[in-house]
């Protein structure tokens, strides 16, 4: 069996025009390439719905795939067949039935421990981290299938609970204004909370949607003879096989468990800040990545040949390939090469860039760059992809690895916040020594803003009346290259602001958007599940792959709740002047800002003007809001033009997403032409 051939070039980024042009390769790729280790272990407010694919789409897009070759007669891989397993004597019977019990009751022991703390800071008003919703998911994902009947005791436990919780923990959805009537004020805090619930239980029934009721496939075997094949054997697996399980190393799941040295390698790589914390690093990064998927789609869109030289010379450097010293030609063709394998082979970002930045020599194919480049991975990645596989294939995972996964990322996320913590000290601290001991201004006859808050040794507090023409500099302000830093203090405080803009104007229209796309990911659910149906039948497995009671009785559960969001907007709405539009001045919002907290104007300036992303002196409120959220989560400093890019990033794929959406329209509409 012959795999299919791929291009034959991957291009680098070093050389003329890299990106690291100049610099020592050898250590660099000492930094990336970790040591060798032998499956060593290393050490509800939720955010809007990203544009990724669900489980189930996952799933689907798998056996459309392996069904497609199947019927094509094309390579599909399938692990040396063996002498299947011997049989088992009653007291092997009976041990493993214990082991698997056992592993059961312990991991649905540690899974309820975990949801009930996390539900527990929620109800607190505090934030999960991506990192902890993530996490959070997994478990009540975990709990639901091992006891389905537990949906009709929680979700509507919860529900019941509501307007106790609301009131027994009022931090659970902070308020900076005050309502006129205290039912709005409660009806706009229960659609909130159901909303953010609803979503939540959403994502949880496209988690446990399917259940494969024969025994474990062979999947999860597969992968740890591919891992034993490219890290300890030596031999090479084929094109295929490299192709199918680079796929499931998404770039959140690479990210998050990528050690400070590579992150470092690919802040450097992508011409970012390369000095913070690890979950500063990691945010720039995801943030970079997300640009990188919507240029290529719009470029993909657009066609490579649409570019000049110019624009495909700041392509290529963006995504750490040479852009100069080599042909036009050339350029087009990696760029060429770049779309083929992120967009129609599904190679994650992170990956490609990780190939990039380890300067492989360039008669290596990108089967065999994507290869080196998985075998350095650490071994949480490999761990988290195996579950991953195992969960598209439809197949059954032990709760033993379970067990281990959970505790893993536990153990790391409680790393991050202890960084967190320790990074939170540090500010405090400095933000302390920058108010007893300013530093000198570079300006001649230039006196910082502390320096005159703080009283100098033999001044005296009353006579700083009289120098206060001193006081006054007439120097322009000097804006940096990365821009002025917001810190988290003014992140929450332009959270508080929008949320007093948006109850002056009566505006429901984050809420109307929310409720749409939860309304569109539910029907989408649905169509995935029938064509799950229709391609399992193909093969024969419509009875052996079933949708799983939990989410079955979960999605009722949240078609209630739409309906019962649905009512809370119309009665809020009703008998009301609505303001339509989302628009507010610069004015308006640094005025508001004034009102909450008392912040020199020129950072209130610098903060307007980085969120008016064409500078027509108008700012969409909800814009900011998502903005905010995506930086609040992550809980750290960003300067402005980073929010700026922010802003263009998130416009950017809002527009994809709309043409996505008019695109399946248009084909449903045909599809229904065609068969009516």
């Amino acid at each position: 069996m012959v795999a299919a051939p791929l291009p034959a070039v991957f291009p680098r980024a070093d050389g003329p025009g890299g990106p690291w042009a100049g610099l020592d390769a050898l250590r660099l790729r000492a930094a990336l390439v970790p040591p060798p280790t032998r499956w060593g272990v290393r050490g509800l407010h939720t955010s809007r719905r990203r544009p990724d694919d669900s489980k189930v789409e996952k799933s689907l897009r798998s056996l459309k795939e392996h069904n497609k070759k199947m019927e094509d007669g094309g390579p599909v891989y399938s692990p040396s067949t063996e002498a299947g397993p011997a049989r088992r004597t009653v007291s092997q019977w009976v041990a493993d039935e214990v082991k698997h019990y056992y592993h059961g009751f312990r991991l649905l022991w540690i899974d309820t421990t975990i949801a009930g703390r996390m539900l527990w800071r929620v109800l607190n008003g505090q934030t999960l981290s991506r990192r902890e919703r993530r996490q959070f998911l997994r478990t009540c994902a975990d709990v639901f299938r091992l006891l389905p009947f537990l949906v009709f005791i929680i979700v509507p436990f919860m529900e019941f609970l509501l307007p106790v919780a609301l009131k027994l923990f009022p931090n659970m959805l902070p308020s900076t204004f005050e309502t006129k009537s205290k039912k709005e004020e409660r009806l706009k805090k229960e659609l909130r909370v159901k909303l953010e619930m609803a979503k939540f239980l959403q994502d949880t029934v496209e988690e446990i949607a399917l259940r494969n009721k024969a025994s474990k496939s062979s999947v999860t075997k597969e992968f740890s003879t591919f891992f034993q094949m490219i890290r300890d054997s030596g031999e090479r697996p084929s094109n295929e096989q490299i192709l199918r399980f680079s796929k499931l190393f998404e770039d959140e799941l690479t990210l998050d468990n990528l050690t400070r040295p590579q992150l470092v390698a690919l802040c450097r790589l992508l011409e970012l800040q390369s000095i913070g914390t690890n979950n500063f690093l990691r945010f720039q990064l995801i943030m970079k990545l997300r640009t990188i998927r919507a240029d290529d789609k719009l470029i993909a869109e657009e066609g490579v040949e649409s570019l000049n030289v110019t624009e495909v010379q700041a392509a290529c450097r963006v995504r750490g390939m040479r852009s100069l010293g080599v042909t036009e030609d050339r350029l087009r063709e990696q760029l060429s090469q770049w779309l083929e394998l992120h967009l129609k082979q599904q190679i994650p970002t992170s990956l490609l860039l990780l190939s990039r930045a380890m300067f492989l020599p360039d008669t290596l194919s990108p089967a065999d760059q994507l290869k080196t480049t998985l075998q350095t991975l650490p071994e949480m990645v490999t761990r988290e992809a195996e579950l991953m596989a195992a969960e598209m294939e439809l197949s059954k995972v032990d709760h033993k690895s379970k067990v281990e996964s959970t505790l893993q990322e536990e153990a790391v996320i409680r790393q991050d916040n202890k960084e967190r913590e320790m990074e939170r000290l540090a500010d405090a601290a400095q933000r302390t020594i920058r108010v007893l001991h300013p530093p000198p201004c570079p300006l001649p006859g230039c006196l910082s803003i502390v320096s005159w808050l703080v009283p100098q040794e033999g001044e005296l507090l009353g006579d700083s009346s009289a120098s206060n023409d001193m006081l006054r500099d007439s120097a322009p302000n000097l804006e940096g290259i990365k821009g002025e830093e917001i810190t988290k203090e003014e992140i929450d405080l332009l959270s508080d602001a929008c949320s007093k803009l948006k109850e002056q104007k009566r505006l429901l229209t984050l809420e109307k958007e929310e409720l749409e796309e939860l309304k569109d990911d539910v029907q989408e659910y649905n169509e995935d599940l029938e064509e799950m149906k229709k391609e399992l039948s193909k093969t024969g497995q419509e009875e052996v792959v079933e949708e799983s009671k939990a989410s079955k009785r979960l999605a009722k559960r949240v078609d209630r709740m739409i309906l019962r969001v649905g009512k809370i907007i119309g009665e809020l709405e009703k008998d009301k002047e609505v303001d339509t539009s989302n628009l507010v001045s610069i004015d308006e919002l640094i005025a508001v800002m004034k009102q909450i907290q008392n912040i020199p104007e020129h950072k209130l300036q610098s903060i307007a003007a980085a969120l008016d992303d064409n500078k027509d002196g108008k700012i969409d409120i909800d814009d900011v809001i998502k903005v905010v959220e995506l930086i609040d989560k992550e809980d750290i400093d960003i300067s402005t033009n980073q929010v700026a890019d922010i802003m263009v990033m998130l416009q950017k794929e809002e527009k994809l997403n709309e043409k996505e959406k008019a695109k399946e329209k248009a084909e449903k509409e045909q599809a229904a032409q065609i068969s009516g």
